[in-house]
């Protein structure tokens, strides 16, 4: 990707973060820091900052105070290219918690281009309704180790209140369930983005992960939107850059827990 590219996608993604809201939340702007609330309460998510370096700390203050006053948990995600540059050591210093660092990719979607995904064979079934996430649930489940059953309501309300909005697709081997991934769509947006990409352990080597991904590339090339994007951890980013995604910048999930 030419570096103009890469800053013409930086550009579009930073005013997205600003100006696109997602169903479900409510959007709190605070000058220099826009936090996204969840409809319960329970969450709140940093979606877009910027400040001077020496108002860092009493930025981060106030949105910690809010969160414990609301008594939410905070993530705050962090992208390579926010300013300013010491934000991620900043919010470590104030006490969140440092999750993994994850590759922004973007793949830009075409017949050419999907092409390099070769022809889906698979068993690979959209998500309709409340009742068919059960089996997105035990994928999900499975590879997290944990009970995914707040998560599994929240895509419930979505897929009963905002069907355009998100898609959920689940592999089957045999009857069984076997893989899974979402993709999010909004009509203000020219990024569709890939979320909870994943596979049960006796599953894989059978290239269900990349069929996932190509069938949710398939949707938005279908809906008109040419820009596909996704948090790419260590494990999947080799794979995702085999069928064209391209890197622009990377992104790391701070949380605070009050």
């Amino acid at each position: 990707m030419k570096t103009d590219e890469r800053q013409e996608i930086l550009n579009l993604l930073d005013l997205e973060r600003q100006t696109v809201l997602y169903p479900g939340v409510t959007r709190f702007a605070d000058g220099e820091v826009v936090r996204d609330v969840s409809a319960d309460g329970e969450s709140g998510e940093i979606v877009y900052s910027s400040c001077a370096e020496s108002e860092v700390d009493r930025v981060i203050e106030h949105q910690v105070q809010t969160a414990r006053s609301e008594r939410y948990e905070l993530e705050w995600k962090v992208y390579e290219h926010d300013r300013p540059r010491c934000l991620a050591q900043r919010l470590a210093a104030a006490g969140f918690e440092a999750g993994a660092k994850e590759a922004f990719l973007v793949f830009c979607a075409g017949n050419e281009a999907l092409n390099r995904f070769g022809v889906c064979h698979g068993d690979i079934r959209r998500v309709t309704s409340r009742e068919g996430l059960r089996d997105y649930q035990v994928v999900r489940e499975e590879v997290c180790g944990r009970s995914c059953e707040n998560e599994i309501t929240r895509y419930g309300f979505m897929l009963e209140n905002h069907p355009n909005n998100m898609s959920v697709y689940v592999a089957y081997v045999g009857g069984e369930p076997a893989a899974c991934g979402r993709i999010y769509f909004h009509q203000s947006s020219r990024f569709a983005g890939l979320y909870g990409g994943n596979t049960r352990e006796r599953f894989r080597r059978r290239g269900l992960f990349t069929q996932v991904v190509a069938v949710r590339i398939r949707e938005a090339l279908d809906r008109g939107v040419a820009n596909v994007c996704v948090d790419a951890l260590p494990t999947s980013e080799p794979i995702l850059r085999k069928h064209g995604f391209e890197s622009v910048t990377h992104t790391q999930p701070f949380c605070f827990f009050g």
